[in-house]
């Protein structure tokens, strides 16, 4: 689950760095120490999000619902995705997937989505839709073994019941 204080564009970061200054000053000129220090410490938080986390939380919310070119949009407002977290690089490189999927950009997608791979997703719902997705490509480019391959490490992954009907539909295709 994506934390609500995570998801913060970076206007609303700015706006509230600005705030965190205005406080910080405040709390230094009456000497109100707990108010300088709060403000300093929300001040190195809302940094820490913009260079460790980005727009990512807002862009998956976006593309859970299949709203590819908001997602993009907002995945656009990264500048360095080098600079992510593990988990947020990974999930950027998956939205990145997924939206040159939707687009039929399937070698862009793919690369995007072994990245992921390389990377590593906790969330083992997400790696199976990764799978899956590149399984499908690879069917579509007629690799049937690369497919079988990715289908194959999907099998002890937990997943959501929502993706269950592609499964099976991809079991009985490739006949695993």
């Amino acid at each position: 689950m994506i934390k609500p204080i995570l998801m913060f564009s970076p206007f609303s970061r700015l706006l509230l760095l600005l705030l965190c200054v205005v406080l910080s000053l405040l709390g230094a000129y009456f000497s109100l120490w707990p108010l300088l220090i709060f403000s300093t410490l929300c001040s190195i938080a809302l940094l820490w999000g913009y260079y460790k986390i980005g727009t990512v939380p807002l862009a998956l919310i976006k593309a859970r619902k299949n709203e590819f070119d908001k997602a993009e949009k907002v995945l656009d407002l990264i500048q360095n995705p080098d600079r992510l977290s593990k988990k947020y690089k990974a999930y950027y490189y998956f939205i990145r997937g997924f939206i040159a999927r939707e687009r039929d950009q399937f070698k862009e997608s793919k690369t995007c989505l072994d990245e992921v791979l390389a990377i590593g997703m906790k969330m083992e719902s997400d790696r199976a839709m990764t799978l899956l997705a590149l399984a499908d490509m690879e069917l579509i480019d007629r690799h049937e073994e690369r497919a079988r391959a990715y289908f194959i490490q999907i099998k002890n992954l937990k997943v959501n019941a929502s993706l269950m009907p592609s499964i099976r539909k991809m079991q009985e295709f490739l006949n695993v």
